[in-house]
């Protein structure tokens, strides 16, 4: 067996092939980590103000204020009563959760999709399957947040002295309020995980058909033009990342409306008994298109720039950071 030696002893051949090995997955797994941050910044800033719009229009079935009607009379009402910047309310909270949330994504989909792979699992099927899981995990890691931020962003224009003064007061006194109600006074910090289940149940499937969608159409669109998948450039990425999100959403849309209404959601008792029932009792009041579907066309507008952006960024800034590994023999 061949023997390397330097100033450290000994090591052979077997030995210095797995510290490479270590070395690169570990580069690889930092990249991954970095390039999803930098994606999910970008795109969460640029589509926050439709966001927060549609956060109004989706609960505003279930809020008392009854201005709330349509997102035509929401956005004049926000910049008249607290100014441009408004829209950016509850952004903070959206940054600080997507770094970790995007970062999670994406290192897990590709580790997911090398432990489904080893399972001789036909391509879709592991970008399916790694997506899914990906969403999973990233949403159970950083939950609170998301909640947090509907929060931020459905209190009222105009109030002088909010509810929440920002992110962390929120965190803080979302669990004690909950206690209170009970009348026990003990924190209930299962108040920062409020409608998990509704989105997971949504996530899985969203995550899953939005990175199957994605990988197919940039190996369809690659074959097309007789060029290699890595040769593609931003726009076509980002074109394969609008329409892999426009067709994701349309399928899971409806556990978006009920995770917000959820997680907005402030009383002592649930407002649903599970993400199902929510959906039987909203067609049952409100009907598909106007219930189900409430603030879909926004979505659309939030969902293809968003999609488009961070799909695509993260490919490129993970192709500089990381370029192709050329093996020595």
């Amino acid at each position: 067996e061949a023997v390397v030696r330097g100033a450290g002893g000994a090591m052979t051949t077997a030995e210095l092939i797995e510290a490479r090995r270590r070395a690169t997955l570990f580069q690889k797994r930092r990249e991954y980590v970095v390039a999803g941050g930098i994606a999910g910044v970008i795109s969460r800033t640029a589509i926050a103000p439709v966001e927060r719009v549609k956060i109004l229009f989706q609960i505003s079935k279930a809020s008392p204020n009854p201005e709330h009607i349509g997102y035509w009379r929401i956005v004049p009402l926000i910049y008249k009563e607290e100014g441009f910047l408004a829209f950016w309310k509850g952004n903070t909270a959206a940054v600080i959760r997507v770094v970790p949330y995007m970062s999670i994504t994406f290192l897990a989909y590709e580790e997911y999709k090398v432990m489904l792979r080893g399972m001789h699992l036909e391509t879709n099927l592991v970008n399916l399957g790694a997506g899914s899981l990906a969403g999973i995990t990233a949403v159970a890691a950083t939950y609170p947040l998301d909640l947090v931020r509907a929060r931020l962003a459905k209190q009222n224009a105009g109030l002088k002295s909010p509810k929440y003064s920002g992110m962390w007061d929120a965190l803080i006194n979302i669990p004690r309020e909950q206690g209170r109600m009970t009348g026990d006074g003990h924190l209930r910090m299962g108040a920062l995980y409020r409608g998990l289940f509704a989105t997971m149940v949504g996530e899985a499937p969203y995550a899953g058909l939005k990175f199957c969608c994605y990988e197919a159409m940039k190996v369809g669109l690659a074959d097309f033009w007789g060029v290699r998948e890595t040769e593609l450039g931003p726009v076509a990425r980002a074109s394969c990342g609008a329409l892999s999100g426009l067709m994701a959403v349309n399928f899971v849309y409806p556990f978006d409306v009920v995770r917000r209404r959820m997680q907005t959601h402030e009383g002592e008792r649930g407002l649903y008994r599970t993400p199902f029932h929510a959906i039987a009792q909203i067609v049952r009041e409100e009907g598909v298109r106007r219930g189900l579907y409430r603030g879909l066309t926004l979505n659309y507008i939030k969902t293809v720039p968003n999609v488009a952006i961070y799909m695509s960024l993260y490919d490129v800034v993970k192709n500089r950071l990381l370029p192709p590994i050329v093996e020595h023999t």
